[in-house]
Parts: C-alpha cells; sequence; structure tokens
C-alpha cells in the first residue's frame, strides 16, 4: 500500500511540472546550412542571451532554466533570407516568438521561414496554436512586401527605408491588433494576453490599463509582465490628481539636497526627461517661457533626469552637458544617482518621455501630461490667471 501510494505521489509530483529540471528546445529545419539558433528572452527585468546548442539525432537541441514561463523570440544567425542591409541599415525578418517554459519543446519548418516554424510543448504554446496560423500569415506578408520594397528601394528616394518599413506594419497592425484582442478575450490568462499588454502598456491611458489589466486572469497577472504592469499601476495610483507627491530624495547637479518640502508655497513642475530623448529636449524652449513667465508668480521647477546605460559617471557627464546646452536654469537632479536608495521614475509610475506632473502649493499633485501638451499651458494659466 506504502508502494502505491509513493508511486502515485511521484507520479503527481512528475506530471504538475515540479519534477522537471528545465526546458529543452528541439529544433530540426529544412534546408538549414550550418545556421544557429540565436535565443533571446527577458527574465526578471535582464535580457538573456543563448546560442549554446548540440545536435542530436538531426535535432539543434538547447537547454536552460526559467524561473517561470516567459516569452522568448529565436532567429537564425548567419541565414541571409532572414536579414536584408538597405541603404546601410540592417533589416532583420521576424522572429519566431513562443512561450518559453520548463517544458521539451518541439520546433520544425522551414530555415528561410524561421519565423513561421511550428512550435509545440507546453500549456503557453498549446494556446498560441489558435492564433499562429493567422500570426504567420500577417508576418509572410509583412516580409515579402519588405523584401519587394527594398529590392525597388533607391537610396535617396525617400528620408529613409525605414519609414517603408514602418509603413508596411503600421498597414496590418489593425488586423493584428483585433487578433491579439481576440485570443486575449478567449485566453484571459495567457502569459501571451498579459505579454500584449505588457509590450503595449506604455502607449494607453492609466484608466484604459487599469481596465485590461484588471480583466486578466489571475495566473496572467501574476507573471513577470503582470507584475511590471500592476506595479506601474500602483506607482500611478499613489500618484494620482489629489494625491500628495512622493519627496525626491535626490541632490542637485551641485550635491545639494533637494526635498519638495522645502518648496511647499510654491506651485512645482515635475519634468521627466532624458538626454537621450528628443522630445524632452525640443521641449526645453518653450518650458524656458513658462518658466520665465511664470516663476515671479510662484512656479519652480525640477527636472529629473532618467539617463541609459549603466555607466554613472558618463550619464552625469552628458546630462550636465545637456543642462548646459539647453539653457535650463531650474533645478535638477539624475535619477540614476541614488537609484538604489530611491528611483524616482518607478515611484512616479512614469512609462513615458517626456512626462510632466504639477504640484499645488500644499505639495499636492493637479496635473500631468504625457509629451508636449497644451493642456499644460491651459493649466499654468488657470492657476496664475494669465
Amino acid at each position: 500500500m506504502k508502494k502505491n501510494l509513493l508511486l502515485l505521489f511521484c507520479l503527481l509530483i512528475a506530471a504538475s511540472g515540479f519534477a522537471r529540471e528545465g526546458f529543452t528546445l528541439r529544433i530540426k529545419l529544412r534546408d538549414n546550412k550550418n545556421y544557429k539558433p540565436w535565443l533571446v528572452y527577458i527574465e526578471n527585468n535582464k535580457r538573456k542571451v543563448d546560442s549554446t546548442y548540440s545536435l542530436e539525432k538531426g535535432y539543434m537541441v538547447m537547454k536552460g532554466k526559467v524561473d517561470e514561463p516567459v516569452i522568448a523570440f529565436l532567429s537564425l544567425k548567419g541565414n541571409p533570407a532572414l536579414d536584408l542591409t538597405v541603404a546601410g541599415e540592417l533589416i532583420p525578418a521576424p522572429m519566431l516568438g513562443f512561450v518559453l517554459s520548463n517544458d521539451e519543446i518541439t520546433i520544425s519548418g522551414d530555415a528561410d521561414k524561421f519565423y513561421s516554424a511550428s512550435v509545440k510543448g507546453g500549456k503557453g504554446n498549446k494556446e498560441w496554436e489558435t492564433i499562429r496560423d493567422r500570426e504567420n500569415k500577417i508576418k509572410e506578408e509583412n516580409w515579402t512586401a519588405i523584401r519587394k520594397a527594398a529590392a525597388a528601394y533607391e537610396p535617396g528616394a525617400a528620408a529613409g527605408f525605414r519609414k517603408v518599413v514602418n509603413k508596411i506594419y503600421a498597414a496590418r497592425s489593425e488586423e493584428e491588433r483585433a487578433m491579439q484582442q481576440s485570443f486575449t478575450a478567449a485566453y484571459p490568462n495567457s502569459i501571451l494576453s498579459v505579454y500584449y499588454l505588457y509590450r503595449n502598456y506604455i502607449f494607453l491611458q492609466d484608466d484604459t490599463l487599469k481596465t485590461a489589466y484588471n480583466n486578466l486572469g489571475p495566473n496572467a497577472r501574476k507573471s513577470f509582465y503582470g507584475r511590471v504592469i500592476g506595479d506601474k499601476l500602483a506607482s500611478v495610483e499613489a500618484t494620482a490628481i489629489g494625491k500628495p507627491a512622493i519627496d525626491l530624495r535626490k541632490k542637485d547637479a551641485n550635491g545639494n539636497e533637494v526635498s519638495l518640502a522645502t518648496l511647499k508655497g510654491r506651485y512645482v513642475l515635475l519634468d521627466f526627461w532624458g538626454t537621450w530623448c528628443h522630445p524632452c529636449r525640443a521641449s526645453h524652449p518653450h518650458l524656458k517661457e513658462l518658466y520665465s513667465k511664470y516663476k515671479p508668480e510662484g512656479l519652480e521647477i525640477v527636472g529629473i533626469a532618467s539617463e541609459n546605460g549603466n555607466d554613472l559617471e558618463k550619464n552625469r557627464k552628458g546630462w550636465l552637458e545637456a543642462i548646459e546646452q539647453d539653457g535650463i536654469n531650474w533645478v535638477n537632479v539624475l535619477n540614476n544617482e541614488g537609484i538604489a536608495e530611491f528611483d524616482a521614475v518607478n515611484a512616479y509610475g512614469i512609462a513615458a518621455f517626456p512626462t510632466k506632473i504639477l504640484l499645488d502649493k500644499e505639495g499636492r499633485i493637479i496635473g500631468r501630461w504625457i509629451g508636449s501638451s497644451e493642456e499644460l499651458d491651459k493649466k499654468l494659466k488657470e492657476v496664475f490667471g494669465k
């Protein structure tokens, strides 16, 4: 009896997936001329890249382990059918997307159309199968149109071939969006559904994002992508209109502490920007006009720069140079400095740059805008009466 119970327990553990050590990708392609698989995915906010494989009975085999299922992408390095170079710019073919989970996953198809290969194995890929044919049709039409346009393209005939590519993708974007919405409605608990939302959440209004997030299933919301969106919504909720602003706990370019508490009694505009962000830099001349007009009336601006890369000294140098070049003379802090102690971008739920947040004299949030907005001008006119 004990042996039977032990056997049953082992079978249940194996079936549940807890006994699995990791994932195994088995890749078999027609006309593959020693092209190497290239696996890319993001796990715990870190980009993972792997091209290690072995040959086993005609299959390229890749092994590894993920902490939780993620959306991954595969390409074939060295295959000229999957790359175009036009006017000096590399245009890659679509990649093969699939759910990478700790399962045995078999990928098969044509090496020259790797983006439309078959994917078998794992619950997430079984769900994805319901739309993969339609998805592959869109990919094939886009890539065919891009190759045709590349053959006819004459350098100098337009501003750049990238604009041609963007136009081709835009032509089928509504069809693709409708397909994704249909899938999400049918599979609200799928990791693919939450990934679709994660991929586009920075472009959505907060109310729209919140509704879409709440329509997802509990497992989808618990995934990495769901946690990112949930954290963003929590930050937005904490910094909604009417809420007290979160203090910055940062230092300015001269090393002086910057606290919103010391600015009470003045209206404060928080400007989230970056030296790399062209719209941010382009907004500075008009922001200088507003500052000159309203500073005597009680307006202060605090620029909060967020720079790319991990080299703090390089980030600081570029930040200071941009401040000088743009001639911005209000309070400025660099979010990268002391980010481990306090990340202002995350705390305020900033998903797009530039974002501007207006505080009243008591330090409460009374306005929030993304991009260059005429609404900011109207609000300041309303506040200061001119």
